[in-house]
């Protein structure tokens, strides 16, 4: 009698890049929505162009990221369906539901800003009520790889904080990004005192983003606490994603992406913010982009490296 076991092996990772951007884009999207909602509130509608830019890119970065993952899916007309069949246990159920009510919503919102002057109280209200819609988007993307028993790599408790905090950080990077380069382009770098003005109202937006990036430092510790010190699956998820993806996930992802801007941060406000503007308004573009690129490098390692193939134990 001729016993054979044969095993068929997917050849490359289920999920891939297009995984990777949707984790990126949406939550740099969601992030970048509820930074609108904030500043409007923290200012009384005092930073209009900011605002509007950060409503802007919010459903532009959603929807981009909800099309890459529908085009990997296939099928992506499809996505109705979602509304008619209720199961709130399936995680890409909440996906299929909430990233296209936040794509529309947040147009929605982004419409309200055009040739607005004066503080509205709808278009606050609006924010407002969507902002829980975001955070359940946000949170909704480390809840799909927190429950994935099979991959121990996703399935840790600090994988919900890190997508709630990476979306807070890599939102307020893309809205300064892209507002600074609108402010070039419209000639209000060149206004000192509005550069001035508007940096130092920005301070406490820069306090948040390095205590967001402390915080991602301390939950990415805690997360390869728990896969180090993990059973034994779980040391070897880690030890086959550090092989693979180890130098994207810690050099680019958390040293580009986190540590170096920590470190420019600490370096501007050692100098003296108000003595030297120019540096002020150079460092905060740096940072920016460093968070932007350590944010899509680390994704790309999380998805991937999470599916690293495991040994494969078996007994008779």
């Amino acid at each position: 009698m001729n016993n054979e076991i044969t095993f068929h092996i997917q050849s490359a990772p289920f999920w891939d890049w297009r995984v990777a951007l949707d984790l990126f884009l949406g939550g740099a999207g969601v992030g970048a929505f509820l930074f609108a909602v904030l500043i409007d509130e923290w200012f009384k509608g005092k930073y209009q162009r900011i605002c509007r830019t950060a409503a802007w890119l919010s459903p532009f970065l959603v929807g981009a990221g909800l099309s890459l993952v529908l085009l990997k899916m296939g099928r992506p007309l499809h996505l109705f369906l979602t509304y008619t069949n209720f199961n709130p246990t399936a995680p890409l159920w909440w996906g299929g539901i909430f990233q296209p009510l936040m794509v529309v919503g947040g147009t929605i919102y982004a419409f309200m800003w055009v040739n607005r002057q004066q503080p509205d109280p709808v278009r606050k209200w609006v924010g407002r009520l969507l902002s829980p819609l975001a955070l359940v988007v946000g949170g909704y993307h480390g809840m799909l790889l927190s429950l994935m028993v099979a991959r121990p790599i996703w399935n840790t408790g600090p994988t919900v904080l890190a997508a709630l905090l990476g979306f807070a950080s890599t939102g307020i990077a893309v809205v300064m990004l892209v507002h600074l380069f609108r402010m070039k382009r419209g000639g209000r770098l060149a206004d000192e005192n509005h550069v001035a003005a508007f940096l130092d109202d920005m301070r406490v937006v820069r306090n948040s983003l390095m205590a967001v990036l402390t915080l991602q430092l301390g939950t990415a510790f805690l997360w390869w606490q728990s896969l180090k010190y993990g059973n034994l699956q779980d040391q070897q998820a880690l030890l086959a994603a550090n092989e693979s993806y180890g130098f994207m996930a810690w050099w680019l992802g958390m040293g580009l992406g986190v540590l170096l801007p920590l470190g420019l941060g600490a370096i501007t406000v050692l100098r003296g913010e108000t003595r030297d503007r120019r540096l002020q308004i150079t460092m905060i573009g740096l940072t920016s982009v460093l968070i932007l690129a350590g944010g899509v490098f680390f994704r790309f390692a999380l998805v991937l490296g999470g599916q690293s193939a495991l040994p494969v134990a078996i007994g008779f």
